[in-house]
């Protein structure tokens, strides 16, 4: 061994060979004709003090940046490695010290991110979790409660070797690990280190960058200390002892260099405590151990969940039913069948915008705009079907919401290409179109809708029958999708709630779509004129939850808003197009919202310059908040625009029952948002001091 490196020799050529890689930004020169071997089936440990040129030297050979001179030799070939698509097509990951995991995403859908499999368009789930379970249990991962669990419930040890096993699942060759064990207590960085030993005896290639010699001393095979952007030593960890490899990092030199002891070179072991059983019971450990056993036991993992933070929806359904209790003691006629049809529909604007409003805040960003885009939306069908231009209903809407889907795509691209604040672009969004929906209206100020279809969307019933044919379809495709699911997720081994479990949601889901057809179908009219059926709006606002849900829950491009909304660097790191996703969700965003315009429209049978889109925009937002989207991105659902819609409107409508002024419901929707805020917040934090 020598102060200029020497490179130990014999055996197979090196897997991964630099030669003389130099490296500069601007005057500094980070890299001075570095060289490294890293060897297949070994674990290299890559030492140095602070500024000694590792982290530059690492992304060179991950694409991150490209080398100034020098030579790259891959298996015995000269390579050049110029973006980290590169870098993975030979088979080399990075896991960074920030390991780049999105903790709103669950253990599969973070070893996936970026390369999802997919099966007649949507996210093949079960194929995933299977692969992860697999890798998993090849790395004797044994830890984890479930797999399906949220990163952001897991120990530091735990995540670490989730990173790793996410860079060793895509036919991996070398392996990088940027201090795996910083910030790790002594039983998490035993636990990595006996991960990053199995890569090595698996037969990849391993660099560790590390700080603490006692863990490169417990795992490695080799050592290569760097000093100001030089190798200045590479060999056999048997050649070196502590005090050498500090007096190397320091000084780039030694008197005692070539004079350590030499010992046979062996395989690093670790502590017998930490050996995993075969591999079989690994994958029982790693799938089996999250499968609640019966109803007691199903129902204990529920409310450890709530304890955890992962309330989903419970808080907000408990403040419908508290909301309901104050408001039908104060008044019979709250819970009234023909009340309720009526809040119902007074509601489903707000739902509406509030599901479009969602697809930007699961972004962490915001949508001001809104309440006027669906104004507009509404005033050009409006125009469209008026007798002098006579366009069919269905044309007036398709180019209303084209053109609601433009003024999203235009804010977008503002957003992501000029890379303003979404705030001001928006804000700018409200007044802009606020006046476009006055020009466009001109100076009468009120249009008039003549075409009764589009007057329908929020005035009309489906009759009797047609209510309960409608619900009855619904209720049976459910239900056989649900039993379906269920029962391939168990004959694949898979987690899937018990049977008594599968009843029970598809009990009440009958149970709910019955209730809400018998109370459509009473009559709400008078004698003269009776009035009974489902409204048209009910089942409009299902069908844009529904697609909306799918489109989140069950394809890659909802995989990719979570995973920017949690995580935006991990998710450009997984080769996500940022600037794409986000464009498109502005783009729905106001698409809904123009759908949602259509239907203001409609309960209205007309458009008018007083339509006020500012209140209607920040009582959008707390219809999402207020029913479980999270403000600060990365967690949130359609549903919750519903349910928010839901307790919005029963505060307006209970309030107007019991005669209470306007400046008194807003105080009230003020405390209710405010109340479901906190209870998010707290919620959350609880969720994170249970890691």
């Amino acid at each position: 061994m020598t102060a200029q490196g020497k490179i130990d020799g014999g055996g197979a050529v090196p897997l991964l060979r630099v030669r003389g890689i130099t490296k500069h930004f601007g005057a500094v020169q980070a890299l001075a004709g570095a060289d490294l071997d890293a060897p297949a089936g070994k674990v290299t440990a890559l030492v140095g003090d602070n500024g000694a040129g590792k982290s530059v030297l690492i992304k060179c050979i991950a694409g991150i940046y490209e080398a100034d001179t020098g030579e790259i030799l891959w298996d015995g070939h000269p390579v050049r490695i110029r973006t980290p698509r590169d870098a993975a097509s030979l088979g080399i990951e990075v896991v960074y010290q920030d390991l780049a995991l999105c903790d709103n995403l669950d253990v599969v859908q973070n070893m996936f991110l970026g390369r999802e499999r997919i099966e007649r368009g949507m996210l093949d789930e079960d194929s995933m979790e299977h692969t992860a379970a697999e890798t998993l249990a090849g790395l004797q991962v044994t830890t984890l409660r479930s797999i399906r669990q949220p990163v952001a419930s897991l120990s530091g040890g735990q995540r670490q070797s989730i990173a790793v096993a996410k860079a060793v699942m895509w036919n991996s060759k070398l392996v990088i690990l940027d201090e795996p064990t910083a910030a790790l207590g002594v039983a998490q960085t035993r636990q990595v280190l006996a991960l990053v030993r199995r890569l090595a005896d698996q037969g990849l290639a391993v660099i560790m960058i590390s700080h603490n010699l006692n863990d490169v001393f417990a795992v490695a095979d080799r050592i290569a200390v760097l000093r100001l952007g030089q190798m200045v030593a590479q060999a056999p960890i048997a050649e070196f002892d502590r005090s050498l490899a500090v007096e190397l990092m320091t000084t780039g030199t030694s008197d005692r260099m070539g004079k350590v002891v030499h010992q046979p070179e062996v395989t690093p072991t670790l502590t017998e405590d930490i050996a995993a059983p075969r591999q079989e019971a690994i994958a029982q450990s790693v799938v089996g151990t999250s499968q609640p056993s019966g109803l007691a036991g199903y129902g204990r993992t529920l409310w450890s969940r709530v304890l955890a933070g992962q309330s989903g929806v419970l808080p907000v359904v408990l403040g419908v039913i508290l909301i309901a209790a104050i408001f039908q003691s104060q008044n019979s006629k709250f819970l009234s069948a023909e009340n309720l049809v009526n809040l119902l529909v007074q509601g489903s604007v707000f739902m509406l915008i509030g599901m479009g409003e969602v697809f930007v805040l699961l972004l962490g960003e915001i949508d001001l705009s809104l309440g006027f885009v669906a104004g507009i939306g509404a005033t050009v069908a409006t125009i469209l079907v008026q007798p002098s231009i006579d366009w069919p209903w269905w044309a007036a809407i398709l180019a209303a919401l084209a053109t609601t889907s433009a003024l999203g795509a235009l804010q977008g691209l503002l957003i992501t290409k000029v890379r303003l604040p979404s705030f001001v672009v928006t804000l700018a969004g409200l007044l802009g179109f606020q006046g476009l929906m006055i020009q466009l209206l001109g100076a009468g100020g009120t249009i008039p809708i003549p075409n009764e279809v589009i007057n329908n969307f929020a005035n009309g019933t489906l009759g009797e029958v047609g209510g309960w044919l409608a619900t009855g379809v619904v209720l049976l495709g459910y239900a056989a999708i649900t039993i379906i699911r269920d029962r391939q997720r168990r004959n694949s081994g898979l987690v899937a709630p018990p049977p008594g479990i599968t009843f029970l949601k598809i009990a009440a889901a009958t149970a709910a779509g019955i209730v809400l057809v018998l109370i459509s179908n009473y009559n709400r009219g008078v004698p003269r004129f009776p009035l009974n059926g489902m409204p048209w709006v009910i089942p409009i606002v299902f069908a844009v939850l529904v697609l909306w849900s799918i489109l989140l829950g069950r394809t890659q491009f909802g995989r990719f808003i979570y995973a920017i909304g949690g995580n935006a660097e991990a998710a450009r790191r997984a080769g996500i197009n940022l600037a794409v996703i986000r464009t498109l969700a502005f783009t729905l965003a106001a698409l809904t919202a123009g759908a949602g315009g259509i239907i203001y429209a409609s309960r209205l049978r007309s458009i008018s310059t007083s339509f006020d889109g500012g209140t209607v925009v920040l009582y959008v937002v707390a219809t999402a908040v207020i029913g479980g989207t999270s403000l600060f991105g990365g967690r949130g659902h359609p549903l919750h625009a519903v349910l928010g819609g839901v307790i919005i409107a029963a505060i307006v409508n209970g309030m107007a029952l019991l005669g209470l002024p306007a400046a008194v419901q807003l105080m009230a929707t003020a405390l209710v948002l405010l109340a479901s805020i906190t209870v998010d917040v707290v919620v959350r934090r609880r969720g994170e001091t249970t890691r």
